[in-house]
């Protein structure tokens, strides 16, 4: 559809990153599959109504069932499509901004991270493989905190480490957004014996795979082929990186450091890692 590759563009020129303009289309395709099954008619964005999106929302959630959050993401998304259209004089109004949010309860239960002795079974077994590239994403993953599109994102100019301490520069989307962080000794000793090994190429990023930089769907992989071996069930990377702020926040670090080594803009956001896990809430029941 012409106007949603001229959204695509537009998001390209403001310097979005790939993942968020993904999940922006995806939305847009997603409500005019509803909208078509709907009307019989092909999805046309100038008559979009806020009629349309209420009636969507309330599909996602008595039909779909999906959860608060996904959908308000869908709601949102629909609505920067509607500031859009409204911009280019395509909509008079944007007729997604009458439509509410999903009221979203406040979180009692920490992200999913890894208990001490799963996350050792798993971290045991990448280094029994002895296979380098592996062993510093590991280390790269759980001493940092970084997300999996951060960790592809790394580039080699990214990366300062001397004998005695290092830093690694960590860019979020078009690198717009960066933060600095210190290597301790584990992830020094692993990156530094990675690049002892890494192909020679011209290619900028540090994680290579067969065919160039690593990307997000192959780090899944390589996580979970290590975590059925370990037998602790499957293993996101963001699931390690919950398990980052976590353990250092248990740990008795304060949470204003937590939030900047995690990057996380709102404070509010690390806070939720002092609540207690499901693991915690249902052994305490189990002393009843």
């Amino acid at each position: 559809m012409e106007h949603v590759d001229q959204f695509r563009e537009e998001l390209i020129r403001q310097e979005k990153s790939t993942n968020t303009i993904s999940n922006y289309i995806r939305t847009i395709a997603d409500f005019a599959k509803y909208i078509e099954g709907r009307t019989g008619k092909q999805f046309d964005p100038k008559e979009m109504i806020e009629l349309d999106i209420r009636e969507y929302k309330s599909y996602l959630l008595s039909n779909a069932k999906q959860n608060p959050a996904s959908i308000n993401n869908k709601l949102s998304g629909l609505s920067k499509f509607c500031d859009y259209l409204s911009a280019i004089g395509v909509l008079s109004s944007n007729p997604a901004k009458a439509v509410k949010k999903v009221k979203i309860q406040a979180k009692d239960t920490a992200p999913k991270s890894l208990s001490k002795n799963d996350f050792y079974k798993l971290r045991r077994e990448f280094h029994r493989s002895v296979n380098l590239r592996d062993i510093a994403i590991i280390e790269t993953l759980y001493n940092t905190g970084c997300r999996v599109s951060e960790l592809c994102n790394i580039e080699l100019d990214d990366i300062q480490i001397s004998e005695r301490k290092g830093t690694l520069t960590i860019r979020s989307g078009k690198g717009s957004k960066y933060r600095t962080i210190p290597l301790n000794a584990p992830i020094r000793k692993a990156i530094s014996d990675y690049l002892g090994v890494r192909p020679l190429t011209n290619d900028k990023r540090l994680f290579l795979g067969q065919r160039g930089a690593l990307r997000r769907e192959a780090v899944f992989r390589i996580l979970n082929r290590y975590a059925t071996k370990a037998n602790v069930g499957e293993v996101s990377p963001h699931m390690l990186r919950h398990t980052f702020c976590r353990e250092l926040l248990t740990s008795g670090v304060d949470i204003t450091t937590v939030a900047t080594l995690a990057g996380h803009a709102n404070i509010n956001t690390t806070m939720v890692y002092t609540q207690p896990t499901e693991d915690e809430k249902i052994s305490a029941l189990g002393k009843l």
